[in-house]
């Protein structure tokens, strides 16, 4: 056996037995002691050199998994949190130990706060703050040194938390290990930890301390990343509020100046509407007190008016901003005076504060020109008071001059208009003249007053409906009931004064009933307005319910009224009323069936019946008075 032999086997990389085994067979062979012992010291440098050459090459096994550590973590852009995990799984590979974790250092509470574990069969660790100077964990984080124990629960050099050992125990933790993670100050502990007992190898401890530097430097690069990724975020955030605070004053500023325009120019609530629907989209329209649009956006459905009239009901005098689900509202307000409600929706975007800003702006400036039109009203309510006193009580030239004084205040004579007679309690009549007035002008209709009561004459071909939507306003306006009388409709100046007088009987009627308050006209009211009425009622009663068969009488030389007097007289017997009429039961027939195509077909029904009986009473009545 020579010394090449031995280097044979260092370079085939032989198991250790080899060696022993070749030094065996090599003795058998000496001839002499000294031979034996220069063989006996080949092995043993052998031996030494096999040694030197495995930990050489366990270092450089540790130091390529170092590198490729250090490249996964340089290569992984991740944010803290990943890092963290990242670090624990290639520790555990590393050293191929049971388990790894790390904690991070909290300096100001004084202690190292766990985590991510890797390994773990427990939640008990997570959570657990380990007070510097206690356990491994304390130790590490406190002095910035290595610390390892074979056995953690007998080692004396330790001190023991409850909470801490309670967290190792769960994990069954025996022999442990902890590096610091280490930049410019510690900022946290590695470990790796077995379930058995045991020292961790130097080589081991020195690779871990190793990687935990280079652990500790990802850490703080991923912190700082994501520190500058959080700080653009917020700076992108910052710079798109700045962009858009700036697009909201341009929008504000636009507004603004074309509000300016509008009002400087005299312009109306339509152009209000249309300017603001231009900068918000959508819908917009204004409606009066009466819940009646009176402008909106082009285009607009009569779907949608109806249900932003709705709406508008429930903003009336509010002058703050509201949404009701679907429509944003807001009331037309001066002082305490209700000028009407503005409704937008439903909006195209969602709606943000210069939205909710523009709306009121639009609303401040469609209430300035609504006063502006209601004070201009008001002048114009004098002129427009005596033009109703003259046309109520007529003179010659009266309907000469009617034309001309008619067109210098936008009031349409030839129009069929409703007569309204409003009464309210003498102690609350101070508003009346200006609430009428208001009301009037706003539907381009005359007002005056009478004898502490408000006569009004407005377009409308349902007296009924304006009598009470006149009642309700006012009501609301004057805060006291107001008991309202209406008559018409009437498309000829010349019969105002009779509608007048209807309507006045009306209110009177009203008021002996008890009904403070009501609206109504003379249909409303049927024969209890001609009984509670004044006397001139019970012609234009009479005219209300025969007229049609009066006239026919007069016209044709017919029998009608005798005829119909005798049927109501005879108990509404045929044959009884031809015989005492002297013809036949079918021209009785014949003839009421001429007082039905006069009157309706309801004529003759229970309701109805009373009101037939009490104007052919009257009929007669006023004929003998006449004879």
């Amino acid at each position: 056996m020579n010394r090449r032999s031995f280097l044979q086997l260092l370079v085939d990389g032989a198991p250790l037995p080899h060696y022993d085994e070749v030094l065996h067979d090599a003795v058998a062979g000496a001839a002499s002691p000294a031979e034996i012992a220069d063989l006996q010291g080949e092995h043993t440098l052998a031996l030494q050199l096999r040694d030197m050459l495995e930990k050489r090459r366990s270092r450089h096994e540790q130091q390529r998994a170092l590198v490729e550590c250090a490249k996964e973590l340089a290569e992984d852009r991740s944010d803290p949190d990943k890092i963290l995990s990242l670090i624990v799984n290639q520790a555990q590979r590393l050293l191929g130990c049971d388990m790894a974790y790390l904690s991070l250092n909290d300096n100001e509470g004084r202690a190292t706060c766990m985590q991510v574990m890797v390994g773990a069969t427990s939640s008990a660790w997570k959570d657990v703050r380990i007070p510097f100077g206690i356990g491994i964990g304390g130790r590490v984080a406190a002095t910035g040194t290595p610390f390892s124990t074979p056995d953690y629960f007998s080692d004396e050099r330790l001190t023991h938390d409850p909470e801490v050992d309670t967290s190792v125990r769960a994990e069954r933790q025996v022999s442990i290990v902890g590096v610091p993670l280490r930049t410019s100050a510690v900022i946290g502990v590695l470990f790796a930890a077995n379930r058995t007992p045991g020292w961790f190898s130097h080589d081991a401890i020195a690779l871990l301390g190793s990687f935990a530097t280079l652990a500790a430097t990802a850490i703080e690069q991923a912190r700082s990343r994501h520190d500058q990724e959080q700080t653009l975020a917020a700076l992108r955030r910052e710079n798109e509020a700045l962009r858009q605070r700036t697009v909201d004053q341009e929008r504000a500023v636009a507004a603004h100046d074309q509000s300016m325009a509008i009002v400087l120019r005299g312009g109306g609530v339509q152009e209000v509407v249309a300017a603001a629907g231009d900068q918000l989209g959508g819908v917009l329209a204004i409606f009066d007190e009466f819940e009646t649009p009176v402008a909106w956006t082009p285009g607009a459905s009569h779907e949608v008016l109806r249900a932003m009239s709705a709406a508008a009901g429930g903003a009336a005098g509010r002058s703050a901003v509201a949404h009701d689900g679907t429509y944003w509202v807001t009331g037309l307000v001066a002082g305490t005076e209700n000028l009407g409600t503005l409704v937008w929706g439903p909006p195209t975007a969602p709606v943000g504060d210069l939205d909710r800003r523009l709306l009121a702006r639009a609303a401040v400036v469609a209430s300035l020109l609504q006063l502006f039109s209601r004070n201009l009203a008001a002048a114009e309510a004098r002129v427009r008071g005596e033009l109703l006193d003259d046309l109520l009580t007529p003179t010659p030239r009266t309907y000469s001059s009617l034309a001309e004084r008619a067109l210098r205040i936008g009031y349409q004579p030839q129009k069929r208009h409703a007569v309204v007679v409003a009464h309210i309690r003498a102690e609350n009549r101070q508003s009346l003249a200006s609430v009428a007035s208001d009301l009037a002008a706003a539907r381009d209709g005359l007002s005056t007053v009478r004898d502490g009561q408000a006569i009004l004459v407005v377009p409308s071909d349902d007296p009924s409906l304006t009598g009470r939507q006149i009642a309700r306003s006012m009501t609301t306006r004057l805060g006291s009931p107001v008991t309202v009388g209406a008559a018409g409709p009437v498309d000829d100046p010349a019969d105002l004064p009779s509608a007048y007088a209807e309507a006045l009987a009306c209110v009177q009627a009203l008021l002996r009933l008890e009904r403070v308050g009501a609206a109504a006209t003379a249909d409303d009211l049927g024969y209890a307005g001609l009984l509670l009425g004044d006397g001139a009622s019970a012609v234009r009663f009479v005219e209300r319910t025969l007229g049609p068969v009066i006239r026919h009488d007069e016209q044709r030389s017919t029998a009608l009224m005798e005829t119909l007097g005798t049927y109501f007289a005879t108990g509404q017997s045929l044959v009884a009323s031809a015989k005492r009429l002297h013809i036949h039961p079918n021209t009785v027939t014949q003839r009421l069936d001429r007082v039905r195509r006069l009157l309706g077909m309801d004529w003759n029904s229970p309701d109805h019946t009373l009101e037939v009986q009490l104007a052919l009473r009257l009929h007669r009545l006023r004929r003998e008075l006449d004879d």
